[in-house]
């Protein structure tokens, strides 16, 4: 089962009677401490606020720049044949009450600003490393390794400096990993392409770093930690296989020393080098039959589990996860390569995985990840692209993309949801002569410095480590090594975190269903215009470095509401017709406040302009096509499909990348109109429009309607 788990700093929930501090997950509707539920979690009391409410239902926060789909707010089922009882009632409150939610939920979105190192609170939380002068500069005779977050300075790269001794291998770091302790003091493991460094400092403000040991991993390459196990994992190449050792770090924080605890050699060929260490498996990928594939293990006996391939050969695995709370997989995916314009995402259910025999083939149904590259000067890392599961956010993602770095959500990752915006992070500014009011000869910056790679976007790598109280954000740039103590949610709300819900069941008999439903239907509407109130602005896209985010705000105006049809009135009856006069103007009233928030626009469903279907005859399988959804329907199912799918000449579309010769589905486009679903039934020429990165090939395979 995939785990739901974020993270609160309070308001949410309470521990015996205390604010809540920490991770926590959501488990058969209840809150508990952790990440996962086990027998020492603690179950949480819930406050009656939206935003507690929104977790105890495993809502996604995962607002972006893509567009919210429009029927994400549900009308009531209301029909003639329902008999006007409690559970009718019951039913139909409840989808308005979740609707409610949904609501609320759209005002928060993601916080695009990945590392806010200007914001951060000066002389407290976040400083950086870094050096202005080397043994050349004898204007600035620069010693003190800590920089403030006050104002940009000149910087040099760690491999010009020789005043502070040790700190020059920093920019080859290849990998690292970062373990800090309760008294916010750290060790930072790096690798490069020949040695591996070990570096000690503190999170408190003003702090150094000290190279206190030198290869203590013996050229290892990658770094993958247990946290369940306190294990690191340092993987060497080897010249015929790679050895896996393992170092119990439990004896660092007492006696400052890794103690080795195991040696594992893997005959495989591991590509790049790098293992995924998960809760009770690992994996790594390597190249069978010039294919590759993620194999996993058991990880106390590394005894096989399964291959992990796609079935359609222009498919590449680029990368994957395992996340260490529930064994679920990420899997990152390529119809192109690394010259792709879009990957493509998977995450899997490890019971989901495991449980057949022979290898598991790739599902036809991933997501799209768009690829964005700032528009700004950074080092650029061709073919090196690296995905993991964040380590307080059940539902969000770390992509290295070749020297970019966002964060994505895994339910909606096809747009960012944020990156370290250049502006936040106090580089140079350019200079020009008589562009400055400082003094030539007592000017700091040095001129052209602004052009080092170390006052540019040159990331290295991003980090997020946890002691047993807070949360760390290291930003290791060429010449900078950013560190933030930070307790913020990765989102942005446009809507106060502890406002109020007003909605509570209320238990009654058959004979007073007309007494009570009122007053839940008033708690309802109160809901639904409390959200409206206190949503003071609706965010909407700008460009910040060539990368889209929801970065500007816009105000709104209010909307009439004519209470009277929001209630039954003192001489009607409970009746199917008054009943739907009423629960259809409350949806009505939530559609139109959802569509405000979401696009800024009053918008009826039923204004929205049908889905053209561009028709287009083909000669040969159209293959490799993707879709988002909005385009199809499963013929057998009448449910919208997203993924992958071809174009067949005489068949048309089907589902899965490739026309093959087994039964596969037919896919039928739709219309939407009036929220309802109608479909263009056995259409023999199709839509031919949508996204594809491959769209050559012939196919062979009989002729059946299901074929």
């Amino acid at each position: 089962m995939i785990d739901y788990f974020k993270y609160t700093t309070g308001n949410l929930f309470t521990l015996s009677g205390a604010e809540y501090d920490g991770l926590f997950n959501i488990t058969d509707g209840k809150a508990f401490t952790g990440k996962s539920y086990s027998t020492s979690s603690k179950l949480l009391s819930a406050s009656q606020t939206f935003l507690t409410n929104c977790f105890l239902n495993s809502f996604e926060f995962d607002r972006t720049t893509s567009p919210v789909d429009s029927n994400l707010i549900e009308p009531p089922i209301i029909s003639p044949r329902n008999i006007i009882d409690q559970n009718f009632i019951d039913r139909n409150l409840q989808i308005l009450n979740i609707n409610n939610l949904k609501i609320f939920a759209q005002n928060i979105t993601a916080n695009p600003d990945l590392f806010d190192f200007i914001n951060s609170v000066e002389n407290k939380d976040s400083y950086f490393l870094g050096l202005s002068s080397s043994s050349k500069d004898i204007r600035n005779d620069d010693t003190k390794v800590s920089k403030t977050n006050s104002f940009p300075i000149q910087i040099d790269p760690f491999s010009y400096i020789d005043k502070v001794q040790g700190l020059d291998v920093l920019d080859d770091t290849k990998d690292s990993i970062i373990f800090v302790y309760d008294d916010e003091s750290y060790y930072y493991f790096t690798t490069t392409s020949t040695n591996s460094y070990t570096f000690s400092g503190s999170f408190v403000n003003g702090g150094s770093l000290l190279r206190i040991e030198e290869d203590v991993f013996e050229g290892a390459e990658r770094f993958s930690y247990d946290n369940n196990t306190d294990t690191l994992y340092a993987v060497t190449n080897n010249e015929n296989n790679f050895t896996l050792n393992l170092y119990d770090n439990s004896f660092v924080a007492p006696c400052r020393v890794l103690k080795l605890v195991d040696q594992i050699t893997i005959d495989d060929e591991i590509v790049d080098g790098r293992v995924s260490v998960g809760k009770d498996i690992v994996g790594y990928r390597h190249v069978e039959d010039n294919i590759i594939k993620i194999k996993l293990l058991v990880k106390y006996t590394f005894e096989d589990i399964t291959n992990i391939l796609s079935s359609n050969p222009a498919e590449e695995i680029i990368d994957f996860d395992i996340r260490d709370s529930d064994d679920s997989i990420l899997v990152l995916t390529s119809l192109n390569g690394f010259d792709a314009e879009e990957y493509y995402l998977y995450h899997l259910d490890i019971d989901v995985v495991s449980k057949g025999s022979g290898d598991y083939i790739l599902p036809f149904t991933p997501k799209v990840l768009k690829r964005y590259k700032p528009d700004v000067n950074y080092d650029k890392k061709p073919g090196e692209v690296d995905i993991y599961f964040s380590g307080n956010d059940s539902n969000i993602l770390t992509i290295y993309d070749e020297g970019a770095v966002s964060t994505r959500f895994i339910t909606n990752p096809e747009n960012v949801a944020g990156f370290p915006y250049s502006k936040n992070l106090l580089y140079l500014q350019d200079m020009y002569f008589d562009g400055t009011l400082e003094k030539f000869n007592t000017i700091e910056k040095k001129f052209n410095s602004n052009l080092l790679p170390s006052n540019n976007y040159n990331n290295l790598n991003f980090l997020v480590a946890k002691n047993s109280s807070d949360l760390f954000y290291v930003l290791h740039n060429i010449g900078r090594i950013y560190l933030i103590k930070e307790s913020k949610i990765p989102y942005k709300s446009f809507i106060p975190n502890d406002l109020k819900t007003l909605f509570e069941k209320i238990i009654s008999c058959e004979s007073s269903i007309g007494i009570s439903l009122n007053s839940e239907l008033q708690n309802i509407i109160k809901d639904s215009v409390n959200v409206f109130l206190n949503a003071s602005v609706i965010p909407y896209e700008e460009m910040r470095e060539g990368i889209p985010v929801l970065g500007k705000y816009v105000s709104y105006e209010g909307i009439d509401i004519n209470f009277r049809n929001l209630e039954f009135h003192e001489n009607e009856e409970i009746n199917f017709n008054n009943v739907s006069r009423v629960f259809n103007e409350i949806y009505n009233l939530q559609k139109t406040i959802f569509n405000i928030i979401t696009t800024g626009e009053d918008i009826e469903v039923s204004d929205l302009p049908p889905v053209l279907i561009e028709e287009d005859t083909l000669t040969e399988v159209l293959n490799n096509q993707y879709t988002s959804g909005g385009e199809y329907i499963v013929r057998e199912t009448g449910e919208e499909y997203i993924g992958f799918y071809h174009i067949h000449p005489e068949k048309g579309a089907m589902i899965g990348p490739l026309h093959v010769a087994t039964p596969h589905n037919y896919l039928d486009p739709f219309i939407e109109q009036n929220n309802e679903t109608s479909s263009v039934i056995n259409q023999t020429t199709i839509q031919s429009t949508s996204r594809s990165s491959t769209s050559s090939g012939t196919s062979s395979g009989t002729s059946g309607s299901s074929y």
